[in-house]
């Protein structure tokens, strides 16, 4: 995998649909240690990820505090959500609805060190801006990543299915119990 030449600068990884949105960082080493290209990176879900979350309700943060480093596809954080979904509807319109509960865990997309985690108020207003985990990612970390650029990843998710409170649902009458999703 090649990393762009980039100044500042948002990636995507497809397989996780998060986004990871990189600033340059003062390079690393020192001593007998040759200075390294770094970034600033933080990490967030895309609105497509989003698709298969409701209110989230806690956060759990990953075994690694901030100011340690963290291995590719290391636990970051587990985001505990709950939402309503019908279960049952006839045809006057008598809707019964249940209550779905999940857990999104945020791996890591590279290797680098952990510098903060979102707070439960930030993740209970979850959107697709909200930065989640931030970073600090030198070179090889990052070009070890399956980050690919916007038109690569919106190509990658085009013909996949909406996820299980996406508006093309079969199920479109789900709605979050605060309803962030619904009309």
């Amino acid at each position: 995998s090649t990393v762009p030449d980039i100044m500042s600068r948002t990636l995507f990884c497809p397989a996780s649909h998060l986004w990871a949105r990189l600033r340059r960082a003062p390079a690393g080493g020192a001593g007998l240690v040759a200075a390294r290209s770094a970034w600033r990176v933080e990490v967030g879900l895309t609105a497509h990820a989003l698709e298969d979350i409701g209110d989230v309700i806690a956060v759990g943060h990953g075994p690694t505090a901030p100011g340690n480093r963290v291995e590719a596809g290391a636990a970051l954080l587990t985001l505990d959500w709950e939402a309503h979904r019908v279960s049952t509807a006839d045809e006057l319109y008598h809707t019964q609805w249940a209550l779905v509960e999940g857990a999104h865990p945020l791996h890591s997309p590279f290797g680098g060190t952990l510098l903060g985690l979102c707070s439960d108020d930030d993740a209970r207003r979850l959107g697709p801006e909200t930065v989640l985990a931030t970073l600090h990612v030198d070179r090889p970390g990052l070009a070890a990543s399956q980050l690919v650029g916007e038109a690569q990843y919106l190509a990658a998710v085009r013909g996949a299915p909406p996820g299980r409170f996406g508006r093309e649902s079969t199920l479109h009458e789900q709605h979050s119990i605060g309803g962030h999703l619904a009309d």
